[in-house]
């Protein structure tokens, strides 16, 4: 019974981890720690050993994404290629290794976590990057089901295929990383409030 219980602390500690990681910058990681929600131990409890896999697919992920961005093969982690990597890329590799149902279940809690860090101020998220990373997640879970069986290196590739050929979405930029909505007008965040913004997908 103590291993049990001991065992039970570890996964819980596992899965609230995950959404700190696949996150969008450093700062709103340190932040996102505190707030893991009621929803993930849960999950965590009922899923040990998937929720150890998660963790490992989590890890993995944004280590990729780091080596595609040092080897200048993608870039933009907030809002660009890199960013729809991340998010197809580890939903494609949750779905090589778990059932469908349940990795996109995972990339559902991130969000509505991701959301309730917006609304407690610790988060600078908004429901077009919410749209975003929930589109690519299903990119990603379509490859991942589809190239069930292939390598990581070759599933790395066809992620990469898949947005260099337009099939991800990404934030509409200026040449200067500066916002636009669909009208190519700069968006000036300082004015922007709500979770509403007037950012732009586009395909990648």
């Amino acid at each position: 019974m103590y291993i049990k219980f001991i065992f039970l602390i570890i996964t819980v500690f596992t899965f609230s981890t995950v959404n700190a990681n696949i996150s969008t910058s450093p700062n709103e990681t340190k932040k996102q720690k505190s707030n893991i929600s009621f929803r993930e131990y849960i999950w965590g409890i009922t899923h040990p050993f998937i929720a150890l896999k998660v963790k490992r697919i989590s890890h993995k992920a944004l280590h990729i994404t780091d080596s595609l961005e040092n080897a200048k093969i993608l870039s933009d982690k907030s809002g660009g290629q890199l960013d729809a990597f991340k998010h197809s890329y580890w939903m494609a590799s949750l779905t090589q290794e778990i059932k469908v149902h349940k990795a996109r279940r995972i990339g559902i809690i991130h969000e509505k976590v991701n959301y309730k860090s917006y609304k407690r101020g610790k988060s600078n998220q908004d429901s077009t990057a919410s749209a975003m990373d929930i589109l690519n997640n299903e990119v990603g879970i379509s490859i991942g089901s589809i190239y069930k069986t292939v390598s990581k290196i070759e599933l790395i590739s066809i992620t990469i295929d898949a947005i260099e050929n337009g099939k991800m979405y990404i934030l509409k930029k200026d040449e200067n990383g500066n916002y636009l909505d669909c009208d190519d007008k700069i968006i000036n965040l300082s004015k922007e409030s709500g979770w509403n913004k007037r950012k732009c997908l586009i395909g990648s």
